[in-house]
């Protein structure tokens, strides 16, 4: 595997062990945050690096320290992935399997065990060396590291298949000096574009990392295609296998951020508050994911990272020019969240989140553009799919007989939606009002055959099911059922409206998009075309804060 390999790696010891670690990431007083590319259910089986004027490829030593393995000085595209079983097909694809569920695809199968050949030795030079006399003997030589530098052959799929082949390797190298190398769950496998391995990195000095070389300008690499900043770090775990993260600038960070999350024809000063808002939330984050080894997530989990390809010059502005500014509350770094569109007042967060945190009230929204998106938005469920969605959540209440928001906010939004069907009831509180039925927000309010809506002495607006309600009329008290389904009522103008106490579709007619709680992100460019700074505008949603 080692004939044709047209990779330069030039390791000599001195620099093996004596690289300094590399710190020309930003701009002098900056920080690093460590972000979440691939973990989880999304981790993956390979990564292929590159950068165009080369990349360093090594570990991170227990004092922080790069250390040097090997080198890529050119824009070609180094592979690394986990030692584990895959097969390559004839169309040069590397594909992993399960070796308890059998081979899937037809073409050489490649597994984990591995033969040691001789002694550990000094250097990368001299392992390289072996290597390739190695090669010249008939066999594939490659470079290890683990626990020093030595010299491996074979990519074996068990034990059995391994210590079959140890004979054949002694009677062609002429030495008893030969080990199995059983199957390792953190080790990898460097190897370049036409399958020649390079090494296998089984140390645990540290973990594997990937650096543009220091020619880069900018300091960029591409990981799966898409490019960042900083570096990329790769780790193994037993519920995240493989996960990659880039460790990167935090400024440069949220050059990725901002853009992803409020776009192009925001004002300079929305943008700036966003910058803010975003820089707060990331260090107020720092070790939030720390099991796997970062701290933000790259989705909307925390904030949306594009890395970058994602950056635009119009955010770049916005983060320079608020530079290392956060906001806080009595010392302490103060509790971000933002939003889209509050539909005109944001939310208290105990109405969505329970708890009581004294900058994040309600406040009035008046600048937001009603012709944004989803600033008003519409939603039409049947009985029939309301029935389903419940049936999935394990609630069997029969068919749907009424939907109703039964308690609204101080800002407007839904606390209760009361759900009665044939064989029974169910009220949801909450953000529960929203994410049943994959709501826009909680700002809403429903009409259908089965329910009115009635303004309440205080002027807010309430939904209220028909069914089991008692009503006076002409003539006397009376209670609506299914025997008594219609009631006549007087509206504006004394218009009488003959309204069904059953129904087959809901109409949920909303404002807003977002929890509501923290910064309405339509309201800061309202307020920001107003002529509010980006300080002013966070003032505003985040009562009392400072911005430092």
């Amino acid at each position: 595997m080692r004939r044709g390999l047209k990779l330069i790696l030039t390791i000599m010891f001195t620099v093996l062990f004596f690289v300094p670690c590399i710190t020309a990431m930003g701009a002098e007083g900056s920080r690093n945050i460590r972000i979440g590319l691939n973990y989880g259910y999304d981790s993956v089986s390979s990564v292929s690096a590159a950068a165009e004027n080369g990349i360093d490829i090594g570990y991170s030593d227990a004092e922080g320290t790069f250390r040097l393995l090997c080198e890529q000085p050119d824009n070609k595209v180094v592979n690394i992935r986990k030692d584990g079983n895959f097969v390559k097909t004839a169309a040069g694809e590397l594909i992993e399997y399960s070796p308890t569920e059998g081979v899937p695809y037809a073409g050489e199968v490649i597994g984990p065990w591995h033969i040691k050949i001789g002694d550990n030795v000094e250097d990368f030079n001299m392992a390289y060396s072996l290597a390739a006399a190695v090669d010249n003997s008939g066999l594939d030589g490659y470079v290890a590291y683990e626990n020093g530098w030595q010299v491996w052959t074979g990519f074996y799929v068990d034990r059995r298949s391994a210590e079959e082949a140890v004979e054949q390797v002694k009677s062609i190298l002429a030495t008893d000096n030969v080990t199995v190398t059983q199957e390792s769950y953190s080790r990898l496998v460097i190897y370049d574009a036409s399958f020649n391995v390079i090494m296998v990195y089984g140390g645990t000095d540290g973990y594997m990392q990937v650096w543009p070389k220091q020619q880069n300008n900018p300091f960029v690499f591409s990981a799966n295609g898409k490019k960042y900043r900083g570096f990329l770090e790769i780790r193994r775990y037993t519920d995240s296998d493989m996960t990659l993260i880039n460790v990167v600038d935090l400024e440069h960070y949220l050059y990725g951020v901002v853009p992803a999350e409020i776009e192009a024809n925001a004002p300079l000063e929305a943008v700036k508050a966003q910058a803010v808002a975003a820089r707060t939330y990331a260090l107020r984050s720092l070790g939030k994911n720390s099991k796997w080894g970062f701290d933000l997530m790259d989705t909307n989990s925390d904030q949306v990272y594009k890395g970058y390809d994602g950056e635009r010059a119009y955010a770049n502005q916005a983060v320079d020019e608020t530079k290392g500014q956060k906001m806080v509350y009595n010392g302490a770094l103060a509790q971000v969240f933002y939003f889209a569109s509050s539909g005109g007042m944001t939310a208290n967060v105990k109405e969505v989140w329970g708890s009581e945190i004294p900058y994040l009230v309600s406040v009035p929204d008046p600048y937001e553009a009603e012709t944004s998106y989803r600033y008003i938005w519409e939603k039409t469920l049947t009985a029939e799919q309301i029935k389903k969605t419940l049936f999935i959540s394990n609630v069997e209440i029969g068919d749907i007989l009424s939907v109703s928001a039964e308690e609204y906010t101080p800002s407007g939004r839904v606390n209760a939606l009361r759900i009665t069907g044939t064989k029974g009831s169910i009220t949801y509180h909450g953000q529960d009002t929203r994410f049943l039925f994959d709501l826009y927000s909680q700002k809403y309010t429903i009409q259908s055959g089965g329910s009115v809506v009635v303004k309440a002495a205080d002027g807010s607006l309430k939904t209220l099911a028909l069914d089991g309600r008692t009503v006076v009329s002409a003539g006397g008290v009376g209670l609506l059922s299914a025997k008594n389904p219609t009631l006549a009522v007087v509206g504006s103008g004394n218009n009488v409206h003959k309204v069904s106490m059953s129904a087959d579709s809901y109409v949920f007619s909303g404002k807003g998009w977002g929890h509501g709680v923290g910064m309405s992100q339509e309201g800061a460019k309202g307020f920001a075309r107003q002529g509010y700074t980006y300080d002013q505008i966070l003032k505003h949603y985040f009562t009392g804060i400072s911005v430092e």
